[in-house]
């Protein structure tokens, strides 16, 4: 070979790559593989996904918001981002899930079959590490030639210290905590970790949860509010795709009444229809234009409309809302999780007349036909415990089985010796007596004194909780409380529950507005009253209401919830610590199999029951709910219905 010969091939070698934007890349190299997509193969961006795409990777963009619905291919979007800086710009990259174990499994179900099957991955060294070796806290990381890339949960502010990230990813925000551990808000510790870098990329996307406590609904409200606009086949006018009315803008989906398959969008100006037939036309000629052109950042807005899945064509999307509308936690996943919008809670609570008149004939202190287990809930108070103890069935459904109030001075010993006898009695049911499977209580008055009785009861029966307002689930991680004499906290000390209060009240209320249908069936979540109850309990259940309020310094609206004047809010507080309980037992953890295998066990063990004397034991030996509950039997008892 000839030296010039030998100087080109040299040259060649080092000639940096091509500039590519992220759609470019993907279109030339990213492959979906079969666990993440119904078509694994080769990834070519459609026409509204590649401006997002591009974003990313734009010199002059430092951050984006995503705020989404389900099915828009937001999770292609951040293993692009990933590939793309792992093979092609090689550099730090953080993913941040909402928990450790997400993380986890992002980096198992996601990041693993991406390695795998895009060549150009499959081609670098990547090694998988571990710096922590405890389980809870794990730092998971992968290396590469010229970066590092770290998936952290956002339940955990180990994964944020002593580390630098250029490109941070946030996924699903709307769920993170509202703070990592003891470290603060997820999302700005996230962000710091990245402040180094001048040419630094914050992704941030999420299907948006409840009004007013939303984060990604607040980053999409700073930025400059993109939503994708399509022409009308006929007219030529411009307008983005809405499924309701939204003031004087938008093409609207519209539908034959009983025939939400024939589903079509209106045209704003010139009220023609724009047919299924014309989506993949219209997408293709569509553009992103901004609401709020000097927002802080980009912004958009993606919901099922813009899918070409075919789970996602308009007739499917009318037929879902259909059949959503008939419940409103099922109403709530479809504003969600297809329209990519917040849930905005009806500012009053649900009428206490309403409830006061549906109160049911059935006996205080007994635990009803088809209930699994025992649950309550206690607010502490000076003078005084009110409590509630609530029966609980498959999806949720739910019976007061007592409330009432135990007084005495709370700083007495002998006045939390009631709530001893509370925990130890029982209630009846068929042939069996039943205790109380968790008791939660609420730390937030008489914090010590509730932590030193908890601790005399072990944790799989007792709770000690405290609120937190605006959190982003239900329940969070449990927290030591116990320290050392150096003031460090021990991992193994006594530990207290965080709740979601505003989730708690928002669902709670939810289920208080459900009615039982016509032909008698009962919906998920529906909650029955005895009628020995009297007016001012459903005062104090439905006393709270959500109030709008505006900082006066930031001009930010937010939501929040306020005791109704003249009110009390005490029994409302033990029935949201009773679902606490339930929750922490692992109501919301069933699926339709499970739930079905349970009541089928609990209407055999019914059937029986009636078949027999009163005096006669059982005779087949089945285990009862008390059984599992008490934890006799409680590992043959999940595998039977697991079965």
């Amino acid at each position: 070979m000839s030296k010039r010969g030998c100087l080109a091939g040299t040259m060649r070698t080092l000639r940096p790559p091509p500039e590519l934007s992220l759609s470019e890349w993907s279109k030339a190299f990213f492959v979906l593989s079969s666990e993440t997509a119904a078509q694994p193969g080769r990834c070519t961006p459609l026409a509204w996904q590649r401006e997002v795409m591009d974003a990313v990777t734009d010199e002059t963009v430092e951050r984006v918001t995503v705020m989404k619905s389900s099915r828009v291919g937001y999770t292609t979007l951040l293993s692009t981002v990933i590939g793309y800086h792992m093979a092609h710009d090689p550099t730090t990259i953080m993913v941040c899930q909402p928990t450790v174990d997400d993380a986890k499994g992002f980096s198992k179900e996601v990041v693993g079959p991406m390695l795998r099957d895009v060549p150009v991955l499959a081609a670098l060294n990547v090694r998988d590490e571990e710096q922590d070796e405890d389980a809870s806290s794990t730092l998971l990381h992968r290396t590469f030639p010229g970066g590092i890339l770290s998936l952290v949960g956002a339940n955990s502010g180990t994964g944020f210290r002593r580390v630098s990230r250029r490109i941070i990813l946030l996924d699903e925000v709307d769920a993170y905590p509202s703070s990592a551990g003891q470290d603060g808000d997820p999302v700005k510790l996230a962000e710091r970790r990245s402040e180094h870098f001048w040419d630094r990329r914050i992704v941030c996307g999420s299907t948006p949860l409840v009004a007013g406590a939303s984060r990604i609904e607040e980053l999409f409200l700073a930025g400059d509010q993109r939503r994708y606009h399509v022409p009308c086949p006929h007219c030529g006018h411009f307008d983005f795709l809405v499924f309701e009315t939204k003031g004087d803008r938008g093409h609207i989906m519209r539908w034959p009444d009983a025939k939400p398959e024939l589903a079509y969008f209106e045209c704003r100006a010139c009220g023609c229809s724009i047919e299924e037939t014309h989506k993949r036309e219209i997408l293709e000629a569509g553009e992103w234009r901004a609401d709020n052109p000097g927002g802080s950042h980009r912004s958009y807005h993606l919901w099922s409309s813009l899918s070409t899945s075919p789970n996602a064509s308009w007739g499917q999307i009318a037929a879902e809302f259909l059949e959503a509308k008939k419940r409103p936690e099922t109403l709530r996943t479809f504003v969600n999780t297809v329209l990519g919008e917040t849930w905005k809670e009806r500012g009053e609570a649900p009428d206490w007349e309403r409830l006061y008149l549906r109160r049911e004939d059935y006996a205080i202190g007994s635990m009803p036909a088809g209930a699994l287990f025992l649950t309550a809930g206690v607010d502490v108070q000076k003078d005084r415990f009110v409590y509630e103890v609530v029966a609980w069935a498959p999806r949720k459904e739910s019976w007061s089985v007592d409330a009432g109030e135990l007084y005495g001075d709370t700083a007495r010993d002998e006045t939390w010796h009631q709530l001893d006898a509370l925990l130890e009695r029982e209630f009846s049911g068929g042939l069996d007596t039943h205790k109380i499977s968790m008791l939660a209580v609420d730390s937030g008055y008489q914090t010590q004194l509730v932590y030193a009785w908890a601790r005399q009861h072990p944790m799989n029966r007792v709770i000690a909780t405290k609120g937190v307002a605006g959190a982003r689930a239900l329940i969070g991680t449990p927290s030591p409380v116990d320290v050392t004499v150096s003031g460090r906290r021990l991992q193994r000390g006594y530990k207290v529950w965080s709740v979601g209060v505003d989730l708690a009240k928002a669902e709670f209320y939810a289920w208080l507005r459900l009615r039982i249908a016509e032909d008698g069936e009962v919906p998920a979540g529906y909650c029955h009253f005895p009628m020995a109850y009297g007016e001012e309990f459903f005062r104090q259940v439905t006393s709270e209401h959500l109030v709008t309020t505006t900082n006066k310094r930031t001009n930010r609206a937010t939501q929040i919830w306020c005791v109704q004047p003249g009110r009390e809010n005490h029994h409302l507080d033990a029935r949201l610590l009773a679902r606490v309980a339930a929750a922490v037992l692992g109501i919301d953890r069933l699926n339709a199999r499970q739930q079905q295998a349970r009541q089928h066990v609990v209407t055999q063990q019914q059937q029986q029951q009636q078949q027999q004397q009163p005096q006669q034991p059982q005779s087949d030996g089945a285990p009862t709910a008390s059984d599992y509950w008490a934890g006799t039997r409680r590992r043959d008892f999940w595998k039977g219905w697991r079965r």
